[in-house]
């Protein structure tokens, strides 16, 4: 098991107190997945809130043409994903699979919101972090695709 010290420095996590992140280890627990498992796929129910301890998670969102289109790649200890699982519809919008042998932390969803209704400035620390997290994604995403469109254009006749 992780220490409440340990998910304090998760990015999610780190404006709760010890109080708040022991709460919220009570209804957690490690996982161990090998390289090239699927932790969850796009459009799958979000019941699960996933932290990395050690390994690469790449996160891919399959278009309307069914083609993968990798979005993030989660290589930091303490990075969050699955965070669908915290809003509205609660399904997946990319799918999780782990590029190297992985170790998660894993918390079930509806203990979160529980814990965020039961302590709504617990849940206001962790809403602002997932919109600064959503935020930063979307910034690189958007980096990564513009650098994609000048190396095509640079092929392009």
């Amino acid at each position: 098991m992780v220490s409440s010290e340990w998910l304090k420095k998760a990015e999610l996590f780190g404006a709760l107190n010890e109080t708040q992140l022991n709460t919220l280890l009570c209804d957690s627990f490690i996982e161990s997945f090998p390289e090239g498992k699927i932790i969850f796929r796009q459009g799958d129910e979000a019941t699960r809130l996933y932290i990395l301890i050690e390994g690469i998670i790449d996160l891919t969102v399959k278009t309307h043409e069914k083609i993968d289109f990798m979005t993030s790649k989660i290589d930091k200890e303490g990075a969050v994903f699955g965070t669908a699982s915290l809003m509205e519809p609660y399904q997946y919008n990319v799918t999780a699979i782990c590029l190297e042998s992985s170790k998660v932390l894993t918390i079930e969803a509806d203990h979160v919101k529980k814990s965020i209704e039961e302590d709504p400035r617990m849940g206001m620390e962790i809403m602002k972090r997932l919109a600064s997290i959503y935020f930063n994604r979307l910034n690189d995403m958007r980096a990564g695709v513009k650098s994609l469109l000048k190396i095509l254009k640079l092929k392009t006749p």
